[in-house]
């Protein structure tokens, strides 16, 4: 691949405007309803998660765009 040639996921990425990280699923789970790309999921570093995930979610929409949710909550 050329420089000049850009996948869609390399313009999802090119466009993201807000990166949000979340512990919960279901934080995550709703975000991604709301049209977040899920970026990364990693084990948490908290002392007490035994099996707590981190979800990394990017949006390429600007903030006005989101749910009231969304918008509110992140």
């Amino acid at each position: 691949m050329n420089n000049s040639e850009i996948t869609s996921s390399q313009e999802i990425l090119l466009n993201v405007t807000k990166i949000v990280e979340t512990e919960c699923a279901q934080d995550a789970s709703a975000l991604l309803v709301d049209g977040f790309v899920l970026l990364g999921v990693g084990n948490s570093v908290f002392v007490d998660a035994q099996s707590r995930f981190v979800y990394t979610l990017g949006f390429p929409k600007p903030i006005e765009e989101l749910s009231h949710w969304a918008s509110s909550n992140f």
